[in-house]
């Protein structure tokens, strides 16, 4: 296996895990603990994880720069965004929050007439070589960290502008305190969407269920589809609750768009 391939598995691992052991990652990567060791210090020295004696834990996802975060669950992410392209029909208009796993769903539209509205400047590039989506990029304060527009004129300019469907991420995703964010504008600028739009889906993977962050977006139900890699445990299942595996899709809902 290839350094970057050790790299991806370790991350992915650890997302679904939270914390990992020098000795469980070399008997999964049958590899030295020497190994192991050097590709923990080179993930924590980029930001993708916290080393400890014997092992390393997760770093938490909302507060990674956007770089970093795209080499969490890739494939998941990928498979998400199919499901969420399946809802969407030619001539719509789509508002597309910022987001690796937005991006992805950004990275998966076929070029058909639509209009995209988004404050992202990563889902603007890839979408910037589509002739026939007609693209509407929503600017603003420039977050380098974040690589989006934030602030007043941006939320001002989304308030303008109507949306058959806001796809949204997440910071996290409760069951009794919803879709909350780990920063206020960012919060702000996901209530002017949702607030523009007809219908809403949610694209979250597991690593974001069941947290809550300090700022309230909106309660869960409000979405038409949360589109996850794992059911979520909770007391009451969300009715448009879609949990998308390897070759299988269950869903709580029938199609809406």
């Amino acid at each position: 296996m290839f350094t970057e391939e050790r790299h991806q598995t370790i991350l992915d691992y650890l997302a679904e895990t939270g914390r990992v052991t020098v000795l469980e990652l070399a008997q999964r990567l049958q590899v030295s603990d020497d190994t192991v060791r050097r590709d923990l210090r080179a993930l924590d020295e980029l930001g993708f994880l916290q080393k400890t004696h014997g092992g390393a834990v997760s770093l938490e996802v909302p507060r990674m720069a956007r770089a970093q975060r795209a080499q969490v669950l890739p494939q998941v992410k990928q498979q998400l965004a199919q499901a969420v392209i399946e809802q969407i029909e030619p001539g719509q208009t789509l508002m597309l929050d910022a987001g690796q796993s937005v991006l992805a769903v950004a990275q998966a539209l076929p070029d058909v007439p639509l209009t995209v509205i988004t404050h992202a400047l990563d889902i603007a590039n890839a979408l910037s070589q589509r002739p026939q989506i007609r693209l509407i990029l929503a600017g603003g304060l420039w977050d380098a960290r974040q690589r989006l527009f934030t602030g007043t004129q941006t939320v001002a300019q989304i308030q303008s502008l109507r949306a058959d469907w806001a796809i949204m991420g997440a910071c996290a995703v409760h069951e009794k305190l919803g879709l909350t964010a780990s920063d206020a504008a960012d919060a702000e600028v996901k209530r002017a969407m949702l607030a523009a739009s007809a219908q809403a889906m949610l694209v979250a993977d597991h690593s974001k269920t069941g947290r809550s962050e300090p700022f309230f977006v909106c309660p869960v139900p409000h979405f038409t589809h949360w589109f996850t890699d794992r059911t979520p445990g909770w007391a009451n299942a969300p009715a448009g609750l879609r949990v998308i595996g390897a070759g299988h899709v269950s869903t709580n809902t029938e199609k809406t768009a």
